[in-house]
């Protein structure tokens, strides 16, 4: 029987049927590179495909690997089946690939490892055709899924969006629908700042969201992207810890930059669903302050410390007119001189004026630290002993760097 003509009542058996013809191992996976059907045909597996079918997803420095050198790319935005050559770095045979999906909807990919020379062009619309009708059983299957993913999306935003709901009201609402919200949540926000690198951070966030638990959720129709870091009864780590581990697997798996590729917030932990929008207010202020403050800034707002009042200092600094004279001096000698005496100043206060570990920071040798400090004395009139100077110093020498 003809494919086109053939009704498949899974992808399981679509996969058998396209392996059978093929006469190669077949395997069928979700945008995010989750295994959703594979082929009885195990001839010669490769590493990636024997890993993929027993730990039921990619590992991550596949999924970090075949975005990064633009294979995924590729796969979506081609007309027809793509040929990936054998790529030993990760332990995949050669492929050739189609990318499953319906209008601009991508659903995954259909992969068939060579392990024969015999794929000509005659398998490769078989394949197309293939990937046609994974992207109807799909539909079919995703559809209820889909909805219901929608429909918690509207719920989340709705109390991100409004302070005067009922949290009875919306519990009610949830069980009829059959749905069910995390115990304890911590709400994350990322701001894209690599345009380019966009689609590929989003893959990285859904694959390590979903590695986390059921109790996840991501919402990205919005800017920025947010993402619920929930905690449910079959979870043992907090909402906190979670939102950790999320940002360490973006960080080491995925090697995402959360400093210049994408910004990070992450508001506090609450059990109550009414402080959904307390959690993402908070969020969205980290990340508002690390666009306003060129310094490392951590991304929970539990550890914002200082930092979290500066934007209240800066609106009655700019009411009060007022500058620090002192910095300015400072300013105007590194420019004329091309010195860097205002941060010199910074790390000194910083590290509690304590030579050796400044001098390790801004790499120089003690001497000309020391050569440094009596230089800013000279130009200014700045008493080091003096705790509570040193304090206001150093929340002006961070207001000094402000982007308002």
């Amino acid at each position: 029987m003809l494919l086109s003509e053939k009704e498949f009542l899974s992808l399981h058996e679509l996969a058998d049927f396209v392996s059978a013809y093929v006469q190669c191992p077949v395997t069928i996976e979700s945008r995010d590179l989750e295994l959703l059907a594979y082929s009885g045909n195990h001839n010669d597996p490769d590493a990636v495909r024997m890993t993929t079918i027993l730990s039921k997803r990619a590992s991550a420095n596949v999924v970090h690997y075949l975005h990064e050198k633009g294979w995924i790319q590729r796969i979506e935005e081609a007309n027809g089946v793509i040929e990936i050559p054998a790529l030993p770095d990760i332990g995949l045979g050669p492929r050739t690939v189609a990318c499953i999906k319906s209008g601009k909807r991508i659903y995954g990919y259909l992969w068939v490892q060579e392990t024969n020379n015999e794929f000509d062009e005659k398998h490769e619309q078989f394949l197309l055709l293939a990937a046609k009708k994974a992207a109807e059983l799909l539909d079919k299957q995703l559809k209820g899924s889909y909805k219901r993913q929608e429909e918690m999306n509207q719920i989340i935003m709705s109390l991100i969006q409004q302070d005067d709901q009922n949290e009875r009201d919306i519990k009610m609402e949830v069980e009829l629908r059959g749905m069910k919200l995390p115990s304890s949540f911590a709400i994350a926000v990322f701001r894209i700042l690599r345009a380019d690198k966009k689609e590929m951070i989003r893959h990285y966030i859904t694959f390590a969201a979903k590695s986390l638990s059921e109790s996840v959720f991501f919402i990205e129709s919005n800017d920025p992207w947010i993402v619920v870091i929930g905690n449910s009864s079959s979870v043992q780590r907090t909402a906190t810890e979670q939102a950790k581990m999320l940002l360490s697997r973006l960080e080491h798996d995925f090697r995402c930059d959360l400093q210049h590729d994408v910004m990070v917030g992450i508001g506090n932990e609450y059990r109550s669903l009414l402080k959904i929008r307390q959690s993402y207010v908070e969020a969205v202020e980290v990340v508002n302050i690390k666009k306003q403050i060129p310094e490392r800034i951590g991304h929970f707002y539990k550890d914002l410390g200082i930092y979290r009042l500066l934007p209240s200092i800066h609106e009655q600094y700019k009411r009060q007119r007022y500058k620090n004279e002192q910095l300015l001096k400072l300013a105007k000698y590194d420019e004329e001189n091309q010195t860097q005496l205002l941060e010199t100043l910074k790390q000194y206060i910083k590290n509690d004026c304590k030579i050796k570990e400044t001098a390790e920071c801004l790499y120089v040798h003690p001497n000309t630290l020391h050569y440094r400090i009596k230089r800013i004395q000279s130009i200014t009139d700045i008493d080091f002993d003096n705790f509570e100077q040193r304090m206001m110093l150093y929340i002006d020498l961070l207001l000094f760097q402000y982007k308002d």
